[in-house]
């Protein structure tokens, strides 16, 4: 067989989508010889070193072995610039019809044959094959959530928050916490003296002279969760009480677990307080596993997930707790660590910016004093003061409650 039927042959065998890549990008003017070392790149064809050699243009596909472009020809094509590349390569991978890219960068003055060069520097560029695989594995394991996400509403208790009384150890761990299933325990700290003493003004009465750590100047700042080092102030006890108690309805000061570190040892006395947990968690660890949360009716956590399970305990007051299934992570726009750019679930207009976020499911439950509600790892959550709060959130249960420790650090080389 001679070389010129044997390249006809595999180009005209070449898969139907691949075909009319090929075409459309002749058509655009991409150079042959970089198609041709795409197919073969790809496995879709095999080429001998000399199957290129003496042989003449021609315009259909399977005659692909025209001579590529020269370099004066390739520095006379005015290069896409380093936004536009980013988009290319972003659309490319989104599987973005190829009309509309061409029509999309021709607006912003490119020509086609600049547009078709770049597609083909994009497809061999070893930066973007591995962007490529990385992001079928990420479509995939989305595809894996959505799929298990849609059966599991096919139990009308996926979508529900049980209120029951607080079960044994072992029974929360083979229901819910093994199954990573929300769950409200109703009367589950009577025993705590700080059921009965918690109170803005026993703060004042018992550590009113400490210096504590709180979150200040909140609202000035859209972003005050993830850049809550900048809101970090200290003050006393006292003058923090006094704010919390004028204020009628305020985000802009709130006592949170980002505090526990800097406060722990002027609240200790505090700890006192919290008796064990129903035979759940290790006694030993309660210092500096339980985090206290103090503010005003209207304080407001953005949505949010954690890096491990979670109780949240309501002493005073009531809360607002939104929760969304861990498995609906790709409807919700996680930008950085562990944080949507939909901070408050419940804003109106929404999808007009995030229309995936539309697929979700907002679960909502009111937490009264003395009820607690087990928030499993990757649920997303956030939270609002209906009245002046005092609550602790503790993670020392008596199980492996790994997850922070392997969180993926974002790398930026």
């Amino acid at each position: 067989m001679g070389k010129h039927e044997k390249l006809a042959r595999q180009f005209s065998a070449l898969p139907t989508e691949w075909q009319n890549w090929l075409e459309e990008n002749l058509k655009r003017g991409c150079p042959p010889l970089d198609l041709v070392n795409i197919l073969q790149r790809e496995g879709l064809i095999q080429l001998e070193p000399d199957d290129l050699a003496d042989t003449p243009a021609a315009s259909r596909p399977e005659q692909l072995y025209a001579p590529t472009v020269t370099d004066e020809q390739t520095q006379s094509v005015r290069i896409l610039n380093h936004q536009q590349q980013k988009w290319l390569a972003q659309a490319v991978l989104d599987g973005s019809d190829l009309t509309d890219i061409y029509q999309s960068l021709q607006q912003q003055g490119c020509t086609e044959s600049t547009i078709a060069q770049a597609l083909t520097r994009l497809h061999q560029h070893p930066y973007f094959q591995i962007a490529r695989e990385q992001h079928f594995l990420v479509r995939k394991r989305n595809w894996l959530l959505n799929t298990l996400d849609r059966f599991a509403r096919l139990n009308p208790a996926y979508l529900q928050v049980q209120r029951i009384p607080c079960p044994s150890f072992g029974q929360f761990i083979r229901h819910y916490y093994s199954r990573n299933l929300p769950v409200i325990f109703t009367d589950s700290v009577s025993h705590w003296p700080a059921l009965k003493t918690w109170s803005p003004q026993y703060f004042k009465d018992t550590v009113g002279s400490q210096q504590i750590e709180v979150q200040c100047n909140r609202e000035q700042d859209p972003m005050f969760e993830r850049n809550s080092i900048q809101h970090k102030t200290r003050m006393q006890m006292n003058e923090f009480v006094e704010l919390v108690e004028r204020a009628q309805h305020s985000n802009n000061f709130y006592m949170t677990a980002n505090n526990a570190k800097a406060s722990q040892s002027s609240l200790a006395v505090l700890f006192n307080d919290l008796d064990h947990f129903h035979g759940y968690t290790d006694h030993s660890q309660r210092d500096d596993r339980s985090f206290i949360w103090f503010g005003p009716k209207g304080t407001f956590t953005p949505l949010h997930h954690d890096l491990t399970n979670n109780i949240l305990v309501q002493i005073y007051g009531r809360k607002k707790v939104t929760l969304i299934p861990a498995l609906q992570v790709p409807y919700l726009y996680n930008d950085v660590a562990v944080f949507s750019q939909v901070a408050d679930p419940h804003q109106t207009d929404l999808t007009a910016s995030f229309p995936d976020f539309a697929q979700s499911s907002k679960i909502e439950c009111i937490l009264e004093p003395g009820e607690a509600l087990f928030i499993p790892l990757g649920w997303w959550h956030c939270v609002e003061s209906l009245d002046i709060s005092i609550s602790v959130s503790f993670t020392h249960f008596k199980i492996d409650n790994g997850g922070a420790e392997f969180f993926p650090s974002s790398s930026h080389c």
